[in-house]
């Protein structure tokens, strides 16, 4: 088979050299000799090239492919260098040959008529004798193939293509600045797009302008299905803002792909991770690593909010320091600005911390004192969800009512679950010291809503004045989650009393109930307006609140962490000594007093610039555990606002920091003044606030005095 094959082509070459003599010499007088010793030199050479690029000889086709299929420039190229070598051909035969093209016998005029001819296939001179006429129909022939057909036929390739490549997500624009990144597409991907050209649109000058046309690009990539990730975003977002999302084709592991995001001239970047991909938060991190080194050097650090879907990836996160490659360059420099979060949590925090949505009601309902009301928070579906809403209630239900000397008025939570024996074991080896929190008690509970004895505990819990009752429902199946949430003890629902002319139906206001749902229209909607026996049922958890940049906004714990490191931290050994000496070499040079605090700074308009510096640089430097250190105490703001006057507050906050700490993964030690952060996650202060020194106390104090200073500041530059 193989001899044949080549057999045929020699053959074939034979013919081809064969016809080249007969028209060399018959139709352009070309002397016999010259033609064959031209076709011999031509053969030669072609053998040479034959041996030398065995690829060639075997993938002829495959070359042809790998052109048609290439990019524009290189078919375009193609393209050309074809016309260029036929045409240079024709014009070395027409000037070899002793024949008049044109009237003209020069070589000059003989290479215009050739090209006139080759341009021009339908002119044909009569006057020309038939030999030239000969030749010259077979340029025009191949004019007519090459920029008739070829050239047709490869522009109607290129457009195609073209639109092929945009609608699949592999085309790219490397001239694209200043625009965010989104990599992956999740859950809450168009969500977080409408919510950054909000943000975006509501910074805009107000002019007659179009906003839209100023609105910054955002770039999204994805492995999954682009026609289908395309729809979903046209079928939410108005045409002129679906224009700015530029879709690529790509894979989150792949640093190619990653490279042609134009990271080094982002404005912000959202990792989301694929949709139920396997290992998705690992990915996550380690395209943070990626993104570093694509970054480059840079004036001020790129901020990277990474979504950690798993509660558990997340509780991770929040206990250890990222390695300086993650977010540093080789000099220690942070150039990336990483920023963890979870959705469940984000919507913890929009039902209950400072960031509250006015849908909802406080857990407490209204301010508590020691009359034996206390709150009690059912939860029911202990997934992803449920343990967020378990973990946010256990660093915010600190309540100035609890009695620490008796043990009265704790806050209860009780967690309800089909499969609880199977979860509970692993929940509490990721969280091993809750009980710790001496405020709170837990119980969990194996069962369904539906079974007697569940029914019972929530019945009793809705009648029991002294009770402020809300239950959650999180179950995964929406509708799952609304049936039960509406098939609760009529109790929870609604109080039979009496008054003087008979019984009186009426809301239970003891009880709000909370039902997951990803959706809100329809009967969520319903839910909303109804003002009879569902008058305090709402839904919550759905996909477009749980992604806000408010939620992501760190200006606050800014302030309580430079607050901090400034009055109480080590000066001796640590990385931030160099910012702490240019802080003090400020306040040296502007004549103020060593100890002046850095709100008092900030709130002063000449020197808010500095002490927004200062506030930076060490926030950048603050290992993880504690920037979520800080940001958990600015969410107990909303309830110390609420508390305000009380004496109770620093013994709150002392508590809720115990919880934290206890979440975290530390647990007490009976050793006064022993305090292990490296290892073992010791720390002696987790005791009643009332066995800790002065000194100790006074930072829980300080909480509560800088607590207006830092909301007065406003946002800083962090976002």
């Amino acid at each position: 088979m193989q001899h044949t094959q080549r057999t045929t082509r020699i053959r074939f070459a034979a013919a081809c050299g064969l016809a080249v003599l007969i028209l060399a010499s018959v139709f352009l007088h070309v002397p016999w000799w010259q033609a064959l010793a031209a076709i011999a030199v031509a053969g030669v050479a072609a053998v040479w090239l034959w041996r030398r690029r065995p690829s060639y000889r075997r993938n002829w086709m495959e070359y042809f492919d790998h052109i048609i299929s290439g990019g524009i420039r290189y078919q375009l190229v193609s393209f050309i260098t074809i016309i260029v070598v036929v045409v240079g051909l024709c014009i070395l035969l027409a000037i070899w040959s002793d024949c008049s093209i044109l009237t003209h016998e020069d070589g000059w005029g003989k290479a215009r008529g050739v090209i006139y001819h080759f341009l021009d296939p339908g002119y044909l001179n009569d006057d020309e004798t038939p030999a030239v006429q000969g030749f010259m129909l077979l340029i025009s022939l191949t004019g007519m193939v090459l920029l008739g057909g070829l050239l047709i036929t490869t522009l109607s390739n290129i457009v195609e293509r073209r639109v092929s490549g945009v609608e699949r997500g592999l085309v790219t624009y490397p001239g694209i600045r200043d625009h965010y990144v989104v990599i992956g597409y999740g859950e809450i991907a168009v969500c977080l797009l409408q919510n950054i050209f909000r943000h975006e649109s509501e910074r805009l000058p107000k002019t007659g302008k179009r906003p839209a046309e100023r609105l910054p690009k955002i770039i999204l990539l994805t492995n999954q299905d682009i026609p289908c990730v395309r729809a979903r975003i046209q079928s939410q977002l108005p045409p002129e803002l679906e224009r700015k999302v530029i879709l690529y084709a790509g894979n989150i592991e792949s640093r190619e792909h990653l490279a042609k995001l134009n990271i080094d001239t982002a404005r912000e970047v959202y990792i989301l991770g694929e949709c139920e991909e396997y290992g998705r938060d690992s990915k996550n991190l380690e395209c943070v690593r990626a993104i570093r080194e694509l970054r480059g050097e840079a004036k001020t650090p790129l901020k990277v909010n990474v979504q950690f879907d798993r509660p558990a990836s997340y509780s991770i996160i929040q206990k250890l320091a990222l390695p300086p490659e993650f977010i540093a360059d080789g000099d220690g420099k942070n150039i990336i600005y990483f920023r963890p979060f979870n959705f469940y949590e984000n919507w913890a925090r929009l039902l209950w911390g400072h960031y509250k949505k006015a849908d909802y009601a406080d857990l407490d309902f209204k301010p508590l004192d020691r009359d034996g009301r206390h709150v009690h928070l059912f939860i029911v579906g202990f997934n992803r969800m449920g343990r967020a809403l378990l973990l946010e209630a256990l660093r915010l239900c600190h309540y100035p009512n609890y009695d620490e000397r008796t043990g009265a008025n704790r806050t209860r939570i009780t967690v309800i679950d089909k499969a609880m024996d199977d979860l509970l074991p692993q929940f509490r080896s990721q969280y091993p010291y809750l009980d710790q929190i001496g405020d709170i008690g837990i119980e969990y509970v194996t069962g369904r809503v539906e079974d007697t004895a569940v029914r019972e505990m929530i019945a009793g819990a809705a009648t029991d004045g002294r009770e402020l009752v809300t239950i959650a429902v999180c179950l995964q199946d929406p509708d799952l989650s609304l049936s039960t949430g509406l098939s609760l003890p009529e109790e929870a629902y609604y109080t039979i009393g009496r008054n003087p002319e008979g019984c009186i139906a009426g809301n239970n206001d003891n009880v709000r109930i909370l039902i997951r749902q990803e959706l809100q229209q329809g009967i969520g909607e319903i839910l909303d307006a109804d003002k009879r026996k569902f008058r305090h049922v709402k839904v919550f958890g759905m996909l477009t609140d749980g992604i806000g940049r408010h939620l992501l906004d760190d200006t606050s714990a800014m302030w309580v962490n430079a607050y901090y490191d400034l009055k109480y931290a080590p000066k001796e050994g640590s990385l931030k000594r160099p910012v702490y000496d240019a802080y003090t070499e400020y306040l040296r040079k502007q004549g103020l007093k060593e100890e002046t605090d850095i709100l008092d700074l900030a709130a002063m308009p000449r020197h808010r610039a500095e002490a927004e510096h200062a506030a930076r640089q060490l926030w950048y430097l603050t290992s993880e555990d504690f920037r979520f250190s800080n940001r958990y105490q600015t969410e107990m703001y909303g309830i110390y606002q609420r508390y305000a006057g009380n004496p109770a507050l620093q013994e709150m906050e002392h508590r809720r920091w115990c919880a934290d700490r206890s979440i975290i993964g530390y647990r007490d030690t009976c050793a006064e003044r022993l305090k292990d952060i490296e290892f073992f996650k010791l720390h002696w202060s987790i005791v009643p606030f009332k066995d800790l020194p002065e000194k100790e106390q006074d930072k829980d104090r300080d909480v509560i005095e800088n607590m207006k200073k830092i909301l007065n500041l406003g946002p800083a530059t962090l976002d």
